[in-house]
């Protein structure tokens, strides 16, 4: 927000150079600083200043109300009053809201709503003795006003006769408990209604639901569908067991078959020699007790280690065979330890050994043969019982189904019965309840004809207009305030502008008409006026903008913003003070320095630019001591240009060996482009500001322009502060002690 008001209490801006980094709250008010009683004084001011539009506004405001009350009618108010208690005489009655039952405070602002509905309004006006046209002129207006703390409810009727007035709010509170009651026994038979359909349809769908169960049972026997179950689930166990055991005698003698593939003749007629049949169906299933599993005993010892185990047993023809084998195989080698291989009896027992060999092997191919039937039965006997295992499943499997829709049947027979009787029983409930129940809602306290109008409250609507008007008043002035774009604190001066504060400038009383009492020295010097010009003086001095030779330009951003005396005083000021100055009137476009003298204006600084003039003899005196001027001269046709020609800086040379300080006074920087230019030839450029009359936003391009062009800008002064006006008081108040009462009605050159 921009800011409307300064905060300069305690302070002398005059001899202050303010900080322009140092932060400002919206209204001007310093970070860290407290809000205190100097702010409201500042506020009050802004008031006062505009004080004619807040008292416009009140006029106006309560004009308008007075007015008003005038023209309002006499009206008389009458109330009728309802109570409600809680009804529990209905536990089975559904509720929509609008009904019987107790809801709580959203209960009341449901009542609230019926009772004005138009529903309501309409009945109870058809219900009048009087047209519907007079009823509409004599009432003012309805209010319903609920309050759940007391239970009750009020219907106040504003009219402009008390009689219809309080028979119109009877009527509305009557035609509300009717409508209350038709609305109870159209929900009561409307639930007896829906019930009653409800119960009809669940009857129907059990009665359909009992035929379908009872057609199911005839179908499928009960009896027969559990003891179907219970055969089917025996033989499917019994197969599969016995699958197991074919499975398993078929897997142990598979499990043979790489050990016998691998032994020697003589172990597999050992391991086939007895009974393929009579298999040990408990080999390979021993457990851990037995010291592992025989079949993985057998792998470790191959066929042998079968034998050792009784994993075949023995059969009797190559048992025999095989210990007359031995016998002969060592009565051959004691036959050999006698005779040749030549000899009879060698050959003999040869002989016998190889019929032998002959013979087992018989035995051999033989036991093998019945070991691959005996194989092959099993697979066979195997895939057979689990065939009738896979149908026996199947019987299961089809037999579950049926319990599974059987049980299902049951279930939503149960279900519709278990419903039906809730339906039922309601249904009972609400046919026993519905002669009993009592109305929650009762006239407590019917309306009657006002004695008295109703009070307008004259007062009070009075006092509010005026309040209103103030506001809307202030509010104005605040507004005004904030859109006016002008810089009017030395505050705003230095924060908007970013520029050091060299002091006020005070406004004073100038004759137009006589130049020569605008300058310092001819005012009094014990004035707060001219104690402004040397607290700017100071200022100046101190901030070391003045030094031996030093130029300065003084500026602002519009025509009439003070420029010209204040530069004039300031150099009257520096005279005064004891130093040499040359005041240089570079306005070539409308300069009027030389009248506040009284000197010629013909020749000046035109004719030194243009070269046509030497400095000495274009320098004037002007009667006060320390002080000469150079006047603007003719008015060229290009003053920029001149202002760049080398005759310039000689100029400068010049004045700087000649005098102590050579002030100029420059063209606004908005109107013309000289100054601009001037700013940056000369060493430091003061920039004036009229309070409450220059615009901040021109003032801050022409510093920016005057910054983008090179100039050194030293500081800015506030001019023509008019302590007399409201919102200047802490100046005014620090100026009153010298006692000026100079003022002054239009501006300066």
């Amino acid at each position: 927000m921009k800011k409307i008001l300064g905060n300069p209490a305690g302070t002398s801006q005059q001899q202050q150079v303010v900080n322009p980094n140092q932060p400002t709250t919206g209204f001007g008010v310093e970070q860290g600083k407290s809000f205190d009683i100097t702010d409201l004084k500042q506020y009050f001011h802004v008031v006062v200043k505009r004080i004619w539009l807040v008292t416009l506004c009140f006029i106006i405001a309560v004009s308008v109300a007075v007015v008003s009350l005038m023209k309002q009618e006499p009206y008389y108010r009458s109330t009728a009053v309802l109570r409600v208690t809680e009804n529990n005489n209905m536990p089975g009655v559904g509720s929509s809201g609008t009904g019987g039952s107790f809801q709580g405070s959203d209960y009341y602002a449901i009542q609230q709503n019926l009772l004005k509905s138009p529903s309501i309004l309409n009945r109870a006006q058809e219900r009048m003795s009087v047209t519907v046209t007079e009823l509409n002129q004599a009432i003012r207006g309805i209010e319903v006003k609920p309050t759940a703390r007391t239970g009750t409810i009020r219907i106040n009727v504003m009219s402009f006769k008390p009689v219809i007035g309080s028979q119109f709010a009877n009527m509305i509170a009557e035609e509300y408990l009717e409508y209350k009651t038709e609305e109870r026994i159209d929900n009561s038979q409307n639930n007896v209604i829906t019930l009653t359909q409800q119960a009809n349809k669940i009857r129907d769908e059990l009665r359909k639901a009992e035929e379908k169960l009872q057609a199911f049972r005839r179908q499928n026997s009960i009896l027969a569908i559990g003891g179907q179950s219970n055969v089917a689930a025996t033989h499917l166990s019994r197969m599969t067991t016995k699958a197991a055991e074919y499975r398993t005698d078929r897997m142990l003698l598979e499990a043979q078959q790489p050990f016998l593939d691998e032994a020697p003749d003589d172990i597999i007629l050992r391991a086939l020699a007895g009974d393929v049949t009579g298999i040990n169906t408990d080999v390979g299933f021993s457990g851990s007790t037995g010291g592992g599993s025989n079949l993985v005993n057998a792998s470790r010892g191959g066929v042998e280690s079968l034998l050792d185990n009784d994993v075949v047993k023995n059969r009797g023809g190559w048992q025999s065979a095989k210990r007359e084998r031995a016998r002969l195989q060592a009565h051959m080698e004691n036959l050999r330890s006698k005779f040749k291989d030549n000899h009879p009896r060698v050959q003999t027992v040869m002989n016998r050994l190889n019929e032998l060999e002959l013979e087992l092997q018989v035995e051999l191919q033989f036991a093998l043969e019945e070991y691959n039937s005996k194989l092959d039965t099993l697979t066979l006997k195997e895939n057979a019982v689990r065939s009738v295992a896979a149908q026996w499943e199947v019987e299961a499997q089809r037999v579950a189904n049926k319990q599974h829709d059987l049980s299902l049947l049951e279930r939503n027979q149960t279900r519709l019965q278990n419903l039906y009787e809730v339906v039922f029983n309601r249904l009972k409930e609400i046919e026993m309840t519905f002669g009993n129940q009592r109305e929650n809602i009762t006239i407590m306290e019917r309306a009657v004809p006002a004695t008295n109008p109703v009070s307008n409250r004259q007062v009070q609507n009075i006092f509010l207009a005026a309040l209103i008007g103030i506001g809307v008043g202030i509010a104005l002035v605040f507004g005004l305030e904030y859109i006016d774009d002008s810089l009017r604190y030395p505050e705003e001066v230095a924060e908007v502008l970013q520029l050091p504060f060299f002091g006020v400038i005070p406004a004073a009383n100038w004759d137009p008409d006589d130049l020569n009492s605008h300058m310092l020295s001819n005012i009094d010097q014990k004035s707060g006026l001219a104690e402004a010009y040397r607290n700017v003086r100071s200022a100046l001095i101190f901030s070391g903008a003045l030094k031996k030779g030093s130029t300065v330009c003084f500026t602002s951003a519009v025509p009439r913003e003070g420029k010209t005396t204040t530069c004039l005083n300031m150099s009257v000021s520096l005279a005064q003070a004891g130093s040499r100055l040359l005041l240089v009137d570079a306005d070539m476009r409308r300069g009027e320095l030389h009248k506040f003298f009284g000197l010629e204006g013909g020749r000046g600084l035109s004719d030194l630019l243009s070269g046509s003039s030497k400095p000495e003899s274009l320098i004037q005196r002007s009667g006060i001591p320390n002080l000469d001027l150079i006047a603007t001269g003719p008015f060229p046709p290009n003053p920029s240009e001149l202002l760049l020609r080398p005759e310039f800086q000689s100029f400068l040379d010049y004045a700087k060996r000649s005098y102590d300080f050579i002030m100029f006074d420059c063209p606004p920087v908005m109107a013309v482009s000289e100054s601009a230019v001037m700013a940056s030839l000369v060493d430091s450029t003061l920039f004036v500001v009229w309070a409450g009359q220059t615009s901040r936003k021109l003032s801050q391009m022409s510093v920016r322009i005057l910054r983008e062009r090179g100039a050194n800008l030293v500081g800015c002064v506030l001019n023509n502060l008019e302590f007399g006006r409201v919102g200047y008081y802490y100046y005014s108040t620090y100026y009153g002690y010298y006692d000026y009462d100079y003022r002054y009605e239009s501006r300066p050159s």
